[in-house]
């Protein structure tokens, strides 16, 4: 148990340690990769797939950049709530349960589990129940007020799209599966609606 233990934290370690480098040479060689790119394509098309890469690239950053403003926002609440109830590491699990409530479908019990674990046997049955229902107004609030207003404009998917996409690829990437599935769909999307044979389908994936 030890052994397996410790090969899945080297894993992850490993996994986070080429991070940091991925990430700098993605913004050092963003301009020579895009150009390169676009020249794989016939002359005639270069100009739109430039055009498709760079609604592309801003799809990607209004959609990380929006998740990142919603989790913030939902954590701080969550931290608040749960310091006035007297949570114990409630500065801690304000932040996990605020941002696992971002993950599509698991995430409203993935961020009940931490809090309500701590919580029991130090809160009262009325307090648990007032955690709980933070967590599910708040992701309730993410879910048809906040994303609709923040990313809906910029994805513009429409729900069964979202679905299929959330099933397919959870079942193959799992966990990362479910956080990816959406912006790998708006991509998707934004090329089917610049390929003319493709288009039927990117305005079938739309709102």
């Amino acid at each position: 148990m030890v052994e397996q233990n410790l090969g899945a934290l080297a894993e992850v370690a490993l996994t986070l340690f080429f991070i940091p480098f991925l990430v700098y040479f993605m913004l050092s060689w963003q301009e020579h990769a895009r150009t390169k790119a676009v020249q794989l394509f016939p002359q005639e098309h270069r100009t739109t797939a430039y055009v498709a890469l760079g609604q592309i690239s801003l799809m990607m950053k209004s959609f990380i950049g929006g998740n990142l403003v919603i989790g913030l926002f939902m954590s701080v609440v969550s931290l608040v709530v749960f310091a006035l109830l007297g949570l114990p590491y409630f500065y801690f699990l304000g932040f996990i349960s605020g941002f696992l409530s971002l993950m599509p479908y698991l995430g409203i019990a993935l961020a009940m589990i931490p809090p309500l674990t701590a919580g029991m046997g130090v809160l009262s049955d009325a307090q648990l129940l007032t955690v709980a229902a933070t967590v599910l107004g708040l992701h309730l609030l993410a879910l048809n007020v906040l994303y609709p207003k923040i990313l809906g404009k910029r994805l513009q998917l429409n729900p069964l799209v979202v679905t299929i996409s959330l099933l397919v690829w959870g079942f193959v990437w799992g966990a990362m599966g479910l956080v990816l599935a959406v912006p790998i769909m708006a991509a998707l999307k934004i090329i089917c609606d610049h390929v003319n044979v493709l288009r039927p389908i990117g305005e079938w994936m739309g709102d």
